[in-house]
């Protein structure tokens, strides 16, 4: 589990860093599950922040079941959208549920849908000089 989190959250920086944004990870256990950080950093300080949850049902009395929540916090900690990529709680109680949260083919999605919805909210985007 933790290296699809550190892979989905090094995509996510590597993507904020290319626009000259510095990028600071934390990762730590959070009353929700195994939480990931990310402090998107610019010129003028602390942007918002990127939370990537790995939700363990048990701990939020769902039952045996997980699911990948990704939200975005502006600089002061307030929810600004949630259920970004928001995976569906898997139940099999055979099966490793947190792999299954992290499946491959839907993390590229997710990266996406948060670094747009990202860009958007706080006004990241920029215009493309054309030449010629």
């Amino acid at each position: 589990m933790l290296p699809q989190v550190e892979a989905f959250a090094l995509d996510l920086a590597r993507r904020f860093q290319a626009l000259g944004l510095g990028v600071e990870r934390e990762g730590r256990q959070t009353p929700r599950g195994l939480s990931t950080f990310l402090a998107i950093v610019g010129e003028r300080g602390l942007i918002c922040i990127v939370d990537l949850t790995l939700v363990d049902g048990m701990a939020t009395c769902q039952g045996p079941c997980a699911a990948l929540d990704i939200r975005l916090l502006d600089a002061c900690g307030d929810v600004v959208a949630e259920g970004l990529a928001h995976g569906m709680p898997v139940r099999n109680a055979g099966e490793n549920l947190a792999a299954q949260a992290l499946m491959s083919d839907k993390l590229g999605r997710a990266a996406t849908a948060i670094y747009v919805a990202t860009l958007g909210h706080f006004e990241l985007l920029r215009p493309v000089a054309r030449y010629g």
